[in-house]
């Protein structure tokens, strides 16, 4: 069995994480990181979905809350419901 807690601290660091270094490229590197973007959607053109608000601590703050948030709730959720239907004989 796993620990839903422990599990959802976990994913929710790695989460933030990788969402901190993404925030980083998109300030320090824009241009790097709209062309990985543009290479996961293959044949879209995403040019208008550039930003045309500047990057600011309290948009990058509100991110990483909300991520977090919603990462920590989904993983304890799935957790919970994996642990109890592993317990289910079948």
């Amino acid at each position: 069995m796993l620990k839903p807690v422990a599990f959802a601290h976990a994913v929710t660091i790695v989460t933030a994480v990788f969402y901190l270094l993404c925030a980083l490229l998109v300030y320090s590197a824009p241009d790097l990181i709209f062309g990985i973007t543009q290479s996961w959607f293959h044949g879209l053109n995403i040019e208008a979905a550039r930003t045309a608000f500047p990057l600011s601590i309290e948009r990058i703050l509100w991110g990483l809350i909300t991520i977090s948030v919603v990462t920590w709730v989904t993983t304890y959720a799935t957790i919970v419901l994996y642990n109890r239907l592993a317990k289910q004989k079948g």
